[in-house]
């Protein structure tokens, strides 16, 4: 299911020649090598040449898009100056699955990281596609990833979306990516009711036998690698702000979480002491779904909860999931899955 664009030759006037690699749990879009050449050339077939041409016999995509350790196909996108349709912000995005690897959803959630790649460069603000109107799977990749028709160019259609934001707003509370300077909220968030409900056996332990200033240079380290890795998935954390208040309550969405079918997104989430039962968490699960919504391909979202976490079962149940399984964790703890179908944005 390939979608058209002028070259794939590994340098693009659009972002950074190496840029970093990218999982969303199912696919990894990492930076092509010439060392890909051969796969790229053998999986081209019919299809690929009927709508994307013959190809460059030396093609240097920026991504090669991987399905565990297989090279599947490949995604890339330009600003090319020939491009005389492009607006200013706008860069012209094309993808290729390979045969074996067709039919799966690879291609969307190839899609949806280059937009999430797009989204961390800031560079550009518009994202496009052109494909040939006989090609019925690549257009039905550009509506599930809620490209918006645009007309017609050079006897292509032509699809244009935004590329989504960083940081999601509701008006009351705000996501934004972690930071190291959040580490002083961070630290006075952490009392017996998230570590009951959220840490790991032994976890309160190793966390009590630290000094005050190992257990601050420890979690200055862990904010920093939050901070480093949102770029790359399968996992986002997020910090949630409520007007002036900073880091009210945690968020994040995992992709890659065990308890969860791979690819669809474990939410979990703790408030700040002093700011429970006001609705943060609610509200930030719910722009967390936007975020996996407009960067990634899931299409659920699992809130996998103690049994005995009222406070937490009732955001499930705010947030609209619907319980889905009662099970004992491998640690012996009783849980509830509910799930929910993340709202897709609308083109």
């Amino acid at each position: 299911m390939p979608s058209r664009m002028s070259v794939a030759r590994g340098t693009t006037s659009a972002g950074p020649l190496h840029p970093s690699p990218l999982c969303d749990g199912v696919v990894t879009l990492r930076p092509s090598r010439h060392s890909d050449v051969p796969a790229l050339l053998a999986g081209r077939d019919e299809q690929s040449r009927r709508f994307l041409g013959p190809g460059n016999e030396d093609p240097r995509p920026t991504f090669c898009v991987l399905a565990g350790d297989e090279v599947a196909g490949w995604a890339d996108y330009d600003h090319d100056p020939e491009h005389d349709w492009l607006g200013g912000d706008e860069v012209n995005v094309g993808y290729e699955l390979f045969p074996a690897f067709r039919g799966r959803g690879l291609a969307t959630r190839s899609l949806q990281l280059v937009l999430h790649h797009l989204a961390l460069g800031g560079q550009w603000g518009t994202a496009s596609l052109l494909i040939d109107p006989e090609n019925l799977p690549s257009l039905a990749v550009a509506k599930r990833a809620s490209f918006a028709p645009s007309g017609d160019i050079g006897g292509q259609r032509y699809f244009r979306r935004p590329v989504p934001p960083l940081r999601y707003s509701d008006g009351v509370v705000e996501i934004r990516r972690q930071r190291p300077d959040d580490v002083d909220r961070h630290l006075g968030a952490i009392d017996d009711a998230q570590v009951d409900w959220l840490w790991l056996p032994g976890e309160r332990q190793r966390w009590e036998a630290m000094t005050p200033e190992r257990q601050r240079a420890y979690q200055v380290a862990h904010l920093q690698r939050s901070h480093d890795s949102f770029g790359e998935g399968p996992r986002w954390r997020f910090s949630v702000d409520a007007g002036d208040e900073q880091y009210v309550a945690y968020v994040d969405c995992h992709l890659a979480a065990p308890q969860v079918p791979a690819g669809e997104a474990n939410i979990s989430y703790v408030s700040h002491p002093s700011f429970r039962r006001q609705g943060f968490a609610s509200r930030a699960v719910v722009l967390v779904f936007a975020f996996v919504a407009e960067h990634t391909g899931a299409r659920e979202a699992h809130l996998v909860i103690d049994a005995e976490n009222e406070a937490s079962l009732g955001v499930a149940r705010k947030v609209g999931a619907s319980e889905r399984e009662r099970f004992v964790d491998g640690d012996g703890r009783g849980k509830v899955r509910h799930a929910v179908e993340i709202p897709r944005v609308q083109c």
